[in-house]
C-alpha cells in the first residue's frame, strides 16, 4: 500500500470511516500505510484486498442467457447467500483434494460491479527447508489460493480469474445457481469477435465519441486456417494497418479466409504519451495492462462491434475457444 494508488485509497477510507488520524506533512507513503494499519487493521486489510483485486488484468468472460441490464434490479448477496455459495464450493474443493472447509468469500462493490474474492485451499505441497546444523527439513502444508469472480449488472455477465478449468466451471455454475437459480445461466462464451478488423479495417480502431481514448493501434494479430494442418500465423508490426498500406503493391492487413484468433492493441489514453497493452482472444478472453482502463476499453469494444451479443448471428470466420496465455 506504500504507493500513490494505495495512499489515495487509504486516505479516502480514513475520511469515510471517520478515523481520528492526522498525517504529518513529512509522512512517507509507507508511514501513512503503517499508521492506518495500526489504527484500524481490519480497514487496512479491506483496502489492501481491494487494491489487489483491481490490479488483476486477465479474465475469462461468460455472458448470461438473459443478457439484460440489471443495474436497477440486482442486489448484492446477503450473508446467507454467501454461506450457501461457500458451502457449495467447500464440497467441490473437498472432492478435488483442496482440503476441508477452506473456502472463504469476501465481496467488494467496485465501480458498479461486485467483486468476489474467493480464498481456498490448494493441493497439498511439500517444500525443503534449511535447518540448523546443516540439516534439511521438509515442510508439509496446504497453500492458499485466491480466485476472483466479478459480476457486472450492466452487462449481466461474470468474468473469472482462476487457474484451472474445473474451478472456472465451478464458479460459473455456482454463481448461476445461487444468484439466478440456473446453473447454466452464465453459459454464453461468445463475448468477443475480431471480425470488425476484417470488415471495417482501420475504421474499426476509430475512437470518435469516446472521450478518454485518443488513439488505438493494432500491433499484433494471430490468424489460423482450418485446413487440417493446424496452420497459425502471427503478424506483428508497430502498426499493422500502416505496414500493409505501405507495401508495394498494397496488401490486405487481414488476409481473406483466415480465422482471427487473437489481437493485441496499443491504447493511448487521454494525453498519455505511453500506450498500454490490451489483448483480446476470441471467444471470451480480455487482458488489460491496467484494470482502471477497463471501463473505457469496454465502451470502445461495444462501440466498434467487437462484442458479440446473445442471439446475434455468428461473425464471419467463426469463433473457436483458445486457452489464455500470459500477456508479455
Amino acid at each position: 500500500m506504500a504507493n500513490e494508488e494505495g495512499q489515495e485509497r487509504l486516505e479516502r477510507a480514513v475520511e469515510q470511516a471517520g478515523l481520528p488520524l492526522t498525517f504529518s506533512e513529512n509522512s512517507t507513503k509507507a508511514d501513512i500505510a503503517v499508521q492506518v494499519w495500526m489504527a484500524d487493521p481490519a480497514l487496512f486489510v479491506q483496502k489492501l484486498n481491494e487494491q489487489r483485486l483491481v490490479r488483476l488484468s486477465a479474465f475469462e468472460y461468460f455472458g448470461s442467457k438473459a443478457s439484460v441490464d440489471r443495474r436497477q434490479s440486482f442486489t448484492a448477496p446477503d450473508q446467507a447467500a454467501i454461506s450457501r455459495i461457500t458451502f457449495d464450493m467447500d464440497a467441490w474443493f473437498r472432492q478435488h483434494n483442496r482440503g476441508e472447509q477452506t473456502a472463504h468469500i469476501e465481496i467488494y462493490p467496485i465501480d458498479g460491479e461486485f467483486w468476489f474474492l474467493i480464498r481456498h485451499g490448494d493441493t497439498f505441497a511439500r517444500m525443503p527447508k534449511a535447518a540448523a546444523n546443516r540439516r534439511v527439513e521438509v515442510l508439509h502444508f496446504r497453500p492458499t489460493k485466491d480466485d476472483v469472480v466479478v459480476y457486472s449488472p450492466v452487462r449481466d455477465e461474470i468474468r473469472i480469474h482462476t487457474g484451472t478449468k474445473g474451478e472456472r466451471e465451478l464458479y460459473q455454475e455456482t454463481f448461476g445457481v445461487r444468484l439466478f437459480g440456473d446453473d447454466k445461466y452464465f453459459s454464453e462464451r461468445k463475448a468477443y469477435t475480431l471480425e470488425p478488423l476484417r470488415t471495417d479495417a482501420l475504421d474499426a480502431l476509430d475512437t470518435d465519441g469516446l472521450p478518454g481514448i485518443s488513439r488505438v493501434v493494432l500491433r499484433e494479430i494471430e490468424m489460423a486456417w482450418d485446413g487440417g494442418h493446424n496452420e497459425v500465423v502471427i503478424r506483428k508490426a508497430d502498426d499493422i494497418f500502416a505496414a500493409a498500406a505501405d507495401r508495394v503493391p498494397e496488401r490486405d492487413a487481414i488476409p481473406q479466409g483466415a480465422r482471427l484468433v487473437r489481437a493485441a492493441f496499443d491504447f493511448y489514453f487521454g494525453d498519455c504519451a505511453k500506450p498500454r497493452k490490451v489483448q483480446m482472444r476470441v471467444p471470451n478472453i480480455l487482458k488489460l495492462g491496467r484494470h482502471c482502463d477497463a471501463a473505457l476499453v469496454h465502451q470502445w469494444i461495444s462501440a466498434r462491434g467487437f462484442r458479440v451479443t446473445v442471439n446475434s448471428a455468428p461473425p464471419r470466420g467463426g469463433i473457436t475457444h483458445v486457452e489464455g496465455v500470459a500477456m508479455p
